[in-house]
Formats: structure tokens, C-alpha cells, sequence
């Protein structure tokens, strides 16, 4: 390998992502040269691609349940999240860092509430605890252990969900929420569809950087809490559209 795909790889395993045009800014060359070193680490098993990058492949099973920690703004998030879910509540819980971390502050709650969820990271964190936990069932992602497809958006038309947390990629005050993948999305507009009330959990950087596909506009949402970073003017459009506005 030569010097540019040696720190590719080094990144690679330290960020846990590679981005294609960030990676071609920095090292000064065409996007397309950086998607061939993405090949090429695909083809040695380092890599698998993604849309518009790479994430490292995990060959240890074990490592596959290891999950990032949740930053501080996260945590707190988290915590005002789980002042609004009610007791006894049927509760969805979507795939995503933020959501992990409620997750995490559920299993060591008293609330009694059942959660289905399409993600495996939030399911085993709620191994054994009080609470019902529901797998949606469907296509495991290549890279992310959480469940898409047509048979997830099909088994969510047997259930009633009373509330629907979940994050995103990118947000938008005036247009509302995305993500990068465009089967996720789908699943996405499904509960948000199917849920009587949507609380949006995410970090104010992701306003103002839409993502690929939008799965909630404005008027879909409930409830947004995000940090106090937020810029003024985001948050005066977000309470504009009627939405309750939660800063942590």
C-alpha cells in the first residue's frame, strides 16, 4: 500500500468512518482515487463501503456489540427523554447512538413499558431488565446491526406504538429530519406514521446538514430535544412549526 491508503486505513480504525470527499480534500486528489483505495479495502476485507464513504468490517463477533459511548450532550438528551415516556406505554426506540443511551438510562429505570425496536445494540442493552422488548425482524444492515427492509415495514403495521424516539443524520428547522440511508428512511416515515407522538433526540450539529433521504417533515414531529448550542434562529423556526422545543 502506499502512504495515503496507509493513513486511510489508520483513520479508518480510529474515526470509525471514512468520508469520500473529506478524505479527497485532504489528500488533494479526485474523489474517484479515494473510492478505489475504498475498493481496494473492501477486497482485503478491511472495509465496507457505504454511501459517499467506508466504515471498518469487524471480523471478532464479539466486537460487534461494543458501542460507542455517548458524549455529555447525549447523556442529557437521554435523561430529559426519559421524563417523557410514560408508564406502561408502547414505546419505539430507532437505531442511533442517542437512542442507545436512552436505552441505557431505561434498563436502569422502574418503568414498565414494552420497546420495539429494529436495533440489536438497544435490544441487548435491555436484556433482562422489566421491560418488553419487541425486535422488529427484517434485513440486518452491512453496516450497522440494526433491521430495514420491506419485512420490518410490514411487521410494524401489527403494532400500535404510543411513542416513537428516535435520531437522525441531518436536520433541517424548516424542512425536518434525514438520514443517509435511503432503506432506513423507510422504515423511518413507517413509524413515524404509525406512532400517535414523535420525539426527535439529537445534537444541534446536525442542524443546518441535511442528509441523504428526509423521513419526518416539521409537522410529523412532536417533541425535539436537543443542547443548548442550538442557534437562535433554529430554534425560533422549530416552535414556530408548533413543535415542543427542549433544550438540554
Amino acid at each position: 500500500m502506499n502512504v495515503r491508503q496507509k493513513k486511510l486505513i489508520e483513520k479508518l480504525h480510529k474515526l470509525e468512518r471514512l468520508s469520500i470527499e473529506e478524505e479527497a480534500v485532504i489528500f488533494k486528489v479526485a474523489p474517484m482515487t479515494i473510492r478505489r483505495d475504498i475498493q481496494l479495502f473492501e477486497k482485503q476485507g478491511i472495509a465496507i463501503r457505504t454511501h459517499g464513504g467506508a466504515v471498518p468490517r469487524i471480523s471478532e463477533p464479539a466486537q460487534l456489540f461494543i458501542q460507542p459511548d455517548a458524549s455529555a450532550a447525549q447523556k442529557k438528551i437521554a435523561r430529559k427523554a426519559l421524563e417523557l415516556i410514560p408508564d406502561d406505554c408502547n414505546l419505539m426506540l430507532s437505531a442511533g447512538t442517542t437512542t442507545l443511551e436512552v436505552a441505557r438510562q431505561l434498563a436502569a429505570s422502574d418503568l414498565r413499558i414494552c420497546v420495539i425496536t429494529n436495533s440489536l445494540p438497544v435490544a441487548a442493552v435491555l436484556f433482562q431488565t422489566k421491560i418488553q422488548v419487541i425486535l422488529t425482524g427484517g434485513s440486518l444492515r452491512n453496516n450497522s446491526l440494526d433491521l430495514i427492509g420491506p419485512v420490518t415495514e410490514k411487521n410494524l403495521d401489527e403494532y400500535y406504538i404510543d411513542l416513537l424516539i428516535t435520531g437522525c443524520d441531518g436536520a433541517s428547522a424548516e424542512e425536518g429530519f434525514f438520514t443517509k440511508d435511503l432503506n432506513l428512511a423507510e422504515m423511518e416515515k413507517k413509524s413515524v406514521k404509525k406512532s400517535s407522538r414523535t420525539i426527535i433526540v439529537t445534537e444541534s450539529h446536525k442542524f443546518r446538514k441535511p442528509a441523504f433521504v428526509k423521513f419526518a417533515s416539521m409537522t410529523e414531529v412532536s417533541t425535539v430535544i436537543t443542547d443548548k448550542k442550538l442557534s437562535g434562529e433554529d430554534a425560533s423556526k422549530i416552535t414556530k412549526s408548533g413543535i415542543e422545543l427542549v433544550l438540554v
